[in-house]
């Protein structure tokens, strides 16, 4: 009886830029390599899986030592309320969260949700005191994930943009990374790309929109649109900066 071993199927090419393609669990046990205070930016249209993505993210990084902190701004978000139950964060209307009393198990991560009177005039306000208070307690402690749901919505409806701004620059000598994301890639801060260590681009058919790309430093943007222009759905573009490493994940 032969046992021989079937060798390893060589790795998938992007062709055009030659770039690797690797599946999900692949990356993220082989792969995705994390250090508590960088940053990380997520974009693309709706539908494509951004969400989904930075939960399997923070399924694979987040821990008592490293929480995580998400920042809900919908009412009501099915996605948000699945993946929370699955890499096990606790769900709180207001910050700071409760104690946990020694019987109970330390979270790995929080999601910040507060309740909704369906009235911007209540509802504005109170999500900003929320959440500042989230982005500012997760900046003096250190050693958190602090995730933003709507990047967008969080800087300019919420007018939180002084508080991300100083997460984005300071926060990472104290190891608060912001992990950023965004739909409306023309409509976020310009240090959601000069500073994220990680970003990973979803396939987007608005030339503004990858006109943009350009922003990201050490990187070739040439290079970034030709991949993300030929990414198929559900696929995205991963980018990091430091020493100008890419790749392409699959579903």
């Amino acid at each position: 009886m032969s046992t021989e071993v079937a060798p390893a199927a060589p790795p998938r090419r992007q062709e055009v830029t030659g770039l690797t393609i690797f599946g999900r669990d692949e990356f993220l046990s082989e792969r995705w390599r994390y250090r508590a205070g960088e940053h990380v930016t997520i974009l693309g249209p709706t539908g494509t899986g951004k969400t989904h993505l930075a939960y399997q993210l923070l399924g694979a990084t987040a821990r008592p030592g490293l929480p995580g902190v998400v920042l809900v701004m919908k009412p009501r978000d099915a996605t948000v309320g699945r993946w929370s139950k699955t890499v096990g964060f606790r769900r709180v209307r207001t910050w700071p969260p409760g104690p946990v009393w020694p019987w109970q198990q330390k979270p790995s991560g929080w999601v910040l949700w507060p309740r909704h009177r369906f009235d911007p005039d209540l509802d504005n306000p109170h999500l900003y005191e929320q959440f500042r208070r989230a982005m500012l307690d997760s900046y003096r402690r250190g050693d958190r994930i602090l995730f933003a749901d709507e990047i967008a919505g969080i800087s300019n409806e919420l007018a939180l943009h002084r508080e991300s701004t100083t997460l984005w620059q300071r926060g990472r000598s104290m190891g608060a990374g912001v992990w950023a994301a965004s739909q409306r890639p023309t409509h976020i801060p310009l240090l959601a790309y000069s500073s994220a260590e990680h970003l990973f681009l979803f396939a987007d058919p608005d030339k503004r929109d990858r006109d943009r790309y350009a922003e990201i430093g050490g990187v070739d943007p040439v290079l970034i649109v030709a991949a993300v222009t030929r990414l198929q759905q559900y696929q995205c573009l991963y980018v990091r900066r430091t020493g100008a490493r890419m790749c392409i994940l699959d579903r």
